[in-house]
């Protein structure tokens, strides 16, 4: 049954789910490499483009399994008729898709992939938009961080069934049926280990309730879609498949800082749900949740800035260190997305959903005419970079200034700047060092990022006592628990 999730400890489901995000970021990055090397580029883009197509329609159950996290996690709410109607909309939604589907690639060409690959995507579709509701719907039970290791979980048996699939020959259709089956089989132990059964008391109310929600929720999760993947679009228009290249592969090494932020503000959700529910305050936690979601994109952005072109190049290849401004630039707009995080969050859990849908809405509106301008009279790359820098400036103005109005005050909370001044002394300290080595290949240049990263948490440790206090309470509990569950 569900849990108290007003009590919910944020610290420690924050540090489990980050852990589950950093696995799966791992096991996803052995699977692109053994993709792309068997599949090749040709091969591997058609396994990408299809997934992008019933990812997109997933879009919709995730925006409906948002909704069923918030009411769910609500004190006192019966979670037994959200889970009908999550899997009733899920249902009829498949249905639909997969009659629109049959068709348009019967009567059209507008689909340019074989019926099998076109029979996969609406498997993807049936599977993965189950287990977005199923798992976020366990989310909001009070188990946001084990909902996470669920996802890594299904990275495991995705990857297992993949793999086999894969070198037996069966390329794109056999990534998409393995992505289908291990989603289906992680669904079912999510459905399980709820330990709710659908019931249909109250239904109708129910249905509303829900609607009155998902309104917003979905058109939010479709429009935050659309708004992450027109950089792409618009930088492969303007400059190439290798400036395309170039974004990508900036994004994949800022992974880590999202996902930490990520798993944060998962867990923020919950809780924050569960507090208004009751009718108690959420600032402090909020709060607490702003002054850790940078705590890795400070330093990856001064990072970044002090050994771009080097970064790229141990990473990726020789021929990528020509995209070290790329990597610079991808790191100076997170820094404002990764801060959005807890102010999103925070308001769709208490109910306000139609603030994030507007703010969103309004940004893709202001996104794409500035963008393409840059792209096509700037700079192809860097133009439509700094077109979302530009736009992200303005969302976490903007959110601050909902939050003034919705959450009692803006938030600069005071260790945000001791993760400035020690990003700061991190940069000072690699500037210094860098012409006494030469990183020409990747063991100077990991041993500098390393020696970054010590100098970072060393000086965040000196500068900021609430950070001493945070690993106290929440880092140290944790060591001692996986110590005793080992002994």
């Amino acid at each position: 049954m569900a849990e108290n999730t007003a009590d919910l400890d944020l610290g420690s489901e924050a540090l489990s789910s980050v852990a589950a995000k950093f696995t799966m970021s791992g096991l996803g990055f052995v699977g692109v490499v053994l993709f792309a090397r068997v599949l090749g580029p040709t091969g591997t883009g058609r396994y990408y483009f299809a997934l992008a197509i019933a990812l997109l329609l997933v879009r919709v159950d995730a925006g409906v399994g948002v909704a069923l996290k918030k009411r769910v996690s609500e004190v006192d709410s019966d979670p037994r008729p959200y889970l009908t109607v999550g899997i009733a909309f899920h249902l009829v939604w498949v249905a639909v898709v997969a009659t629109a589907t049959l068709v348009v690639a019967r009567h059209t060409t507008f689909l340019p992939m074989t019926p099998l690959v076109v029979a996969a995507v609406v498997g993807v579709l049936a599977t993965v938009g189950l287990f977005q509701i199923l798992n976020r719907f366990y989310a909001g039970l009070g188990h946001p961080s084990r909902s996470l290791w669920a996802d890594t979980i299904r990275s495991v048996f995705t990857l297992g069934l993949q793999l086999p699939l894969l070198f037996a020959g069966y390329e794109a259709f056999g990534l998409l049926i393995g992505l289908a089956g291990g989603t289906l089989i992680t669904a079912l132990g999510v459905f399980a280990a709820a330990g709710i059964r659908p019931g249909i008391e109250g239904f109708g109310d129910t249905g509303e309730d829900l609607f009155a929600f998902a309104r917003y929720s979905v058109p939010t999760a479709v429009v935050e879609d659309l708004y992450k993947r027109v950089d792409v679009i618009l930088i492969g228009f303007f400059a190439g498949d290798a400036a395309v290249g170039f974004y990508e592969t900036a994004l994949r090494i800022i992974t880590p800082a999202q996902q930490l932020s990520g798993s944060i503000s998962n867990a923020l959700g919950v809780k924050v749900s569960g507090l208004t529910s009751l009718g108690q305050e959420i600032r402090e936690d909020v709060v607490n949740t702003v002054a850790y979601s940078g705590l890795l994109i400070l330093p990856m952005f001064f990072g970044a800035l002090a050994i771009p072109a080097a970064l790229m190049r141990t990473f990726f290849g020789s021929s990528f260190g020509a995209g070290g401004a790329a990597l610079v630039g991808v790191a100076s707009f997170f820094i404002f997305y990764i801060y959005q995080d807890p102010f999103s969050t925070a308001l769709e859990s208490s109910d306000r959903p139609q603030f994030v849908f507007w703010l969103r809405a309004a940004a893709l509106l202001i996104h794409l005419p500035l963008a393409a301008m840059l792209g096509y009279y700037w700079d192809g790359l860097l133009g439509i970079i700094a077109a979302t820098l530009f736009v992200e400036i303005v969302l976490f103005f903007t959110y601050q200034y909902v939050s003034k109005k919705q959450l009692g005050g803006v938030i600069f909370p005071r260790p945000l700047w001791a993760q400035l001044g020690s990003a700061g002394l991190m940069y000072v300290a690699i500037i210094t060092v860098r012409p006494l080595i030469a990183l020409s290949w990747w063991l100077p240049v990991v041993a500098l990022v390393c020696f970054g990263a010590v100098i970072y948490f060393v000086a965040l440790t000196v500068l900021s006592p609430h950070f001493r206090l945070t690993l106290g309470n929440v880092l140290l509990p944790a060591l001692r628990r996986i110590e005793e569950r080992v002994t």
